[in-house]
């Protein structure tokens, strides 16, 4: 859907991918430091996968891991 190093808004990644782990480098905060626009490394429904990737990977940058859903009740 995005080119290999397209950088996109953490709204926009929550659109596309719902509830899915996602994985990117950081490349635009806000005021606060919060991340507000990154290039995905990687997503998936499985946490682990996203970790995985996140592991093997040579980022330089800071990343920014998080789930895209609704925190399921217990």
């Amino acid at each position: 859907m995005f080119g290999h190093n397209s950088i996109v808004s953490i709204s926009e990644i929550n659109r596309i991918y719902p509830d899915q782990w996602v994985a990117i480098t950081v490349e635009e905060t806000d005021s606060d430091g919060f991340a507000v626009r990154g290039q995905i490394l990687s997503h998936n429904e499985d946490e682990r996968i996203v970790w995985t990737a996140v592991k093997l990977g040579e980022v330089e940058d800071p990343v920014y891991v998080f789930h895209t859903g609704r925190k399921k009740a217990a």
